[in-house]
């Protein structure tokens, strides 16, 4: 299914998505936007494709503008045959997260450059195409690990390097512990895969839930998310 490409349809998304981000108390977030960016073979004859990237480049440049005062970019990390992989984040707050040497370290070690934010979310995306790409052509393809997180409704496969979960502020130990026990052995699904500190990722579930419900109220009724990424975060 491919979807509307227009300003209410992406505000729409991001709301539902990415509320804890434009609240100010996650760094970043990712979805899928849902349609046909790229075709297997690589092949456009039509233009179609072509045309639906620039239209949706267009309506995400508008958003980020609406959104600049408070600090949010908007981009598309990778353009899959599902839809388009979006990145909303906080410049200033993933630049000082990353940096923690929890992050920075074993990113290092995977060829980030931990000194230019741009570099690194570049780098980011050439992993999750290279991993999209490895499944794609798996017998045994795994399904799109952000359904659990809410950013992918399409029930597509797909995959993602296992450090992503820095890009997206989860917690160090259970990025660490997900990255060491390859994705298993968690103790609670939410947003992330938890294996330390269970009653705190509760608490930051219902955060993450109270921020969305409380963000798409109000957007329903009338504000935009230009006055929404500029209200206080919620506690």
């Amino acid at each position: 299914m491919t979807r509307s490409i227009d300003i209410p349809t992406l505000e729409t998304s991001l709301v539902r998505y990415c509320s804890p981000t434009l609240a100010g108390i996650k760094p970043a977030a990712l979805f899928t936007y849902p349609g046909v960016y790229a075709c297997e073979n690589g092949d456009d004859p039509f233009g179609a494709i072509r045309v639906r990237r620039e239209l949706l480049l267009k309506v995400l440049a508008s958003c980020e503008d609406s959104l600049r005062a408070s600090g949010i970019r908007l981009r598309v990390l990778v353009w899959r045959p599902c839809g388009a992989l979006v990145y909303a984040y906080r410049p200033l707050e993933l630049a000082r997260y990353i940096s923690d040497p929890r992050a920075s370290n074993p990113l290092s070690k995977l060829g980030y450059d931990l000194e230019n934010l741009d570099a690194c979310i570049s780098h980011l995306a050439e992993r999750v195409a290279a991993a999209s790409k490895n499944t794609a052509e798996s017998a045994r393809p795994v399904p799109c690990p952000l359904a659990a997180d809410g950013g992918c409704d399409q029930g597509c496969s797909c995959e993602f390097p296992h450090e992503m979960g820095y890009f997206l502020g989860y917690p160090y130990a259970d990025v660490h512990e997900f990255i060491r026990q390859h994705g298993e052995n968690y103790a609670v699904l939410g947003p992330w895969k938890v294996y330390t500190n269970v009653p705190e990722a509760l608490r930051t579930f219902e955060r993450y839930r109270r921020c969305t419900d409380y963000f798409t109220h109000i957007y329903q009724r009338g504000s935009g998310i230009a006055r929404l990424a500029a209200m206080l975060r919620i506690r």
